[in-house]
């Protein structure tokens, strides 16, 4: 197993207030053997499943974010040396021809798409997206998509993946678009060659798109040796609203996303809802996702502190509380704080006195509805 390698890897594309995938390896290293079953309600970017194939462990995923599921399902890429030498050609076949392509391609149209990326931007974009549709297989187009999703954000008016306002770019040149865009597939690429050399599990790990209360579907029940997951931190991020202009380009339902998200800051930036809301949406998946969890089954969850209404979210209070209900004894626990070791938070989010906990729980008893 290469860490670095496996450190680059979950690096490919940006996302918010993730946990490393060393954390990841540490945890299912010391409470699964090779051949066990991770399961991860809250996969984001793909951490869990990337160490779980790494280490010949069985994982699967779910989230409600499609931009989650795509980065996901690209860490767990197997690319045939037919599959590298068509992206090859992808490639070549996009710088020769974007002058002329982006000349005569119809714009990619959708509502308020002027104000947020400029001519040059949705031209090459585009593009992109026609030439998308010369692709073979499945793993193909998320490649592809990975690449472009990667950029997306870089080549629009937007001020910064966090700042929701847009501003002039002047020197967002067709050529300039273009270039990052080659720039970040071929690195990309070279990445996936490297990481086809690794000894990996092939089968047996998945990213699906899915509200995790409705786990049960994808599990079958006490199937799960292990969950680590890192659920939202309440009132800190809009995930949906991270990757609006990725959904959009790519033609996922942002929609769904945005209302199926729990604990975002469209919820309770506002007074309208308590503490108690996220703790119950907590609890209900929690819940489900404790029927796939085998007796004596392993629970690590890395959750921050939040603010609701005023008040400090201690989420390790909470948490304990949650769990213990369900029959789940907290076995290990760790924390830092947050002001001190997270750069990635808004300002606003950085409050003195909260912290970011690692709890482990062992299932202790069996539940039953």
């Amino acid at each position: 197993m290469n860490l670095d390698l496996l450190q680059k890897i979950d690096r490919i594309h940006p996302y918010p207030a993730k946990y490393t995938v060393d954390l990841a390896i540490e945890y299912i290293s010391k409470y699964t053997k090779e051949g066990d079953t991770v399961f991860d309600p809250f996969v984001g970017s793909g951490t869990t499943l990337l160490a779980a194939s790494a280490l010949h462990r069985k994982g699967y995923g779910t989230d409600i974010n499609h931009i989650a599921i795509l980065i996901s399902k690209a860490k767990l890429l197997h690319l045939s040396q037919s599959e590298i030498s068509d992206l090859q050609r992808f490639a070549n076949s996009f710088e020769r021809g974007y002058i002329e392509g982006c000349t005569n391609v119809t714009p990619y149209y959708y509502p308020s798409i002027e104000h947020w990326f400029c001519e040059n931007s949705i031209a090459v974009l585009s593009y992109l997206l026609e030439l998308k549709k010369t692709l073979t297989t499945e793993q193909e187009r998320i490649f592809v998509e990975l690449a472009m999703s990667a950029i997306i954000n870089i080549v629009s008016n937007q001020e910064g993946d966090t700042r929701y306002a847009a501003i002039e770019k002047p020197d967002l040149t067709i050529e300039k678009v273009a270039n990052t865009f080659l720039k970040k597939y071929r690195s990309l690429l070279s990445l996936m060659q490297e990481l086809n050399g690794e000894d990996r599990s092939e089968k047996d790990n998945s990213a699906v798109l899915l509200d995790s209360k409705l786990c049960g579907t994808l599990l079958k029940d006490g199937s799960v040796d292990l969950i680590l997951t890192s659920p939202p931190y309440v009132n800190t991020y809009d995930y949906y609203l991270y990757h609006k202009h990725r959904m959009n380009w790519l033609g996922y339902d942002v929609k769904y996303s945005m209302e199926t998200e729990i604990g975002s800051r469209r919820e309770f930036s506002s007074l309208k809802h308590s503490e108690d809301k996220f703790s119950d949406d907590l609890y209900t998946i929690f819940e489900a996702c404790n029927k796939t969890l085998r007796l004596n089954g392993k629970v690590v969850l890395v959750i921050g502190d939040g603010k609701v209404a005023g008040n400090i979210y201690d989420a390790k209070e909470n948490i304990i509380r949650l769990c213990s209900s369900l029959g789940w004894k907290l076995i290990d626990y760790s924390y830092s704080n947050l002001d001190e070791t997270s750069r990635s938070f808004q300002k606003s989010y950085r409050t003195k006195g909260k912290k970011e906990h690692i709890m482990v729980f062992n299932k202790e008893t069996s539940y039953e509805n």
